[in-house]
């Protein structure tokens, strides 16, 4: 097996992983991108909302992007060590963040909600 190879596997393993942040991947990743721009989409979805959920926030960089939000938002997170992180960037502006367990039934009310960012 190719040493450098190893090398690099364990320098990856290294990495402070904290919410949806990969920018030590900067120049080594070239992401394919859609022709169509999410953001855009959920921006303007969420001009006609009155509440929203985003699941899967991760540390909630992406959605606390697209404010202003409805009154009623709430992101999940499953992923322990990104519930905190999440926490601290959604909560001082307003936005409750719930974890949850992926495998187990969401703990909202049936329509709680008329946007969905998932």
């Amino acid at each position: 097996m190719d040493e450098n190879l190893v090398d690099n596997w364990k320098n990856e393993e290294k990495m402070v992983f904290s919410g949806w942040d990969f920018s030590h991947l900067d120049g080594r990743y070239l992401p394919e991108k859609p022709p169509w721009d999410y953001s855009l989409l959920a921006k303007n979805l969420l001009k006609k909302s009155s509440s929203v959920l985003d699941m899967g926030t991760g540390g909630g960089e992406f959605f606390s992007s697209l404010a202003p939000l409805p009154q009623h938002a709430v992101a999940t997170e499953s992923f322990k060590p990104n519930v905190t992180v999440a926490k601290k960037r959604l909560e001082p502006l307003g936005i409750k963040v719930v974890e949850v367990n992926e495998k187990a039934k969401m703990p909202f009310q049936d329509e709680e909600f008329d946007l969905v960012l998932n």
